[in-house]
């Protein structure tokens, strides 16, 4: 920034996104969403127990950005950062997307679906039956099918979490929690984005503290929705094996993808004229020194899991690495140490790269590219053994590929297009001043 920016050189009311200058990505999110949404369609009529999967990766990987959107609204404003001021509203912007993926996530609620993700669910139904006739309660039947199956004993311990009976008893069911998940995530954003909408009338720094003290106390709460959520969704389809390191792997990468998503939303929204005054190379240099911290971050957290699970050679652990460690995805899994850790490590350790604007974008769209992959070796490989369709299910990747279509399509169409319903910053954030001219 060529020199220090004052109120006077800022717009009264901000900048509001015109959607018709970005109707060209707005188009293309319109066809992608809509050829997906048809794919996904015939997927689910045609092949829904392969498809089910496919579904649910989409899913999954949408979520994990709106997990960590919220995560840098509630950071930022905990933190009282104000660098982040500027780019604060456009988080904000991309979490009240809750509800949308909300809406698309209602098929996992089918027992249809569920009947293909997860074993443990067929089983507490069959127990459930059993119970009705015999006039006893579904853990003693579960019990006694565990007499006869021996394998059925883990699910029996873990009955006071993984149950589809208990709608409101704590911890409550799978389906409870998940419209829980869903609920806490679209208060948190709708919450943050409201008090910063209700400064922009009236410009009281009260909703700023507001804004710090709900951070603070939103923060557990989030934590306990992220981690439950990860371990409900993917932890569970395979219903014997644990992690206690698992919520915080799936954290580090919602937050290093919803940040490169955030640079890339950036540097799109400078190209087509805005935020030229308010967001400089010191914004992208803040910006690209958190996505090198997580990429860290989460290399540590995925080499602690997988070495403490060789390391303890237990069984029920051991089979999550060693279905990723078969034919085809033993390659994946070499692929994503290198793509996933190595290759942005090295990129993003250069200053001048990180204020580079096009080197930035270049390396978020490799990023995003290897979260998807993550997500995909985290919930794929789970598909053939458990529909015993092998290693890998023949042609089942293009019913991912409709399934990642029509979430990210759909999504995208539907952020773009409320984008302009407000400004694209706080312009009355008392900290304006300050994130606008920062150094670093």
């Amino acid at each position: 920034m060529s020199h220090h920016v004052t109120f006077k050189d800022l717009p009264e009311g901000g900048e509001k996104f015109d959607p018709a200058k970005g109707s060209k990505l707005i188009g293309a999110f319109a066809v992608i969403g809509g050829l997906g949404l048809v794919g996904s369609i015939y997927g689910f009529v045609a092949h829904a127990d392969v498809f089910s999967y496919s579904w649910l990766f989409a899913i999954f990987f949408a979520f994990t950005v709106m997990v960590g959107s919220c995560f840098w609204i509630l950071l930022h404003n905990a933190s009282n950062s104000s660098w982040g001021v500027v780019i604060r509203r456009l988080f904000e912007n991309l979490a009240n997307m809750v509800p949308v993926l909300a809406i698309l996530a209602l098929p996992l609620l089918l027992p249809s679906v569920q009947s293909h993700l997860y074993e443990w669910m067929n089983h507490h139904r069959e127990a459930a039956h059993h119970a009705q006739e015999a006039g006893i309660s579904v853990k003693e039947a579960l019990h006694h099918m565990a007499e006869e199956n021996q394998h059925l004993h883990v699910l029996v311990e873990k009955f006071g979490y993984l149950n589809i009976t208990k709608h409101f008893v704590p911890p409550f069911s799978w389906q409870t929690r998940f419209l829980l998940y869903f609920f806490v995530l679209w208060y948190i954003a709708r919450h943050m984005r409201g008090l910063s909408l209700r400064q922009e009338q009236d410009g009281d720094i009260r909703h700023t503290i507001a804004a710090r003290n709900s951070s603070c106390r939103w923060l557990f709460p989030f934590a306990l929705t992220a981690t439950f959520a990860s371990v409900d969704w993917l932890m569970s389809l395979d219903y014997t094996w644990f992690s206690t390191m698992w919520g915080v792997y799936i954290f580090a990468g919602s937050a290093w993808a919803s940040m490169a998503i955030m640079i890339m939303l950036v540097a799109w929204l400078r190209s087509l004229g805005y935020l030229q005054k308010v967001v400089s190379e010191e914004h992208y240099h803040l910006m690209g020194k958190l996505l090198f911290a997580f990429t860290v971050f989460w290399a540590y957290i995925a080499f602690s899991q997988y070495f403490l699970i060789w390391y303890a050679n237990i069984t029920e652990e051991t089979r999550f690495y060693l279905i990723r460690n078969t034919a085809g995805w033993r390659w994946v899994s070499i692929f994503i140490v290198v793509g996933h850790f190595i290759g942005p490590f090295i990129l993003l350790l250069s200053q001048p790269r990180k204020k580079n604007p096009v080197v930035m974008v270049t390396v978020c769209l490799w990023i995003i590219f290897m979260h998807v992959v993550d997500m995909y070796w985290n919930v794929i490989p789970e598909r053939g053994p458990s529909l015993g369709l092998g290693v890998l299910a023949p042609g089942a990747i293009w019913g991912d590929i409709f399934a990642l279509m029509a979430v990210v399509g759909t999504m995208g169409f539907l952020f773009l297009r409320k984008l302009g319903g407000n400004s694209l910053y706080p312009w009355r954030d008392p900290r304006l001043l300050e994130s606008v001219n920062v150094v670093n």
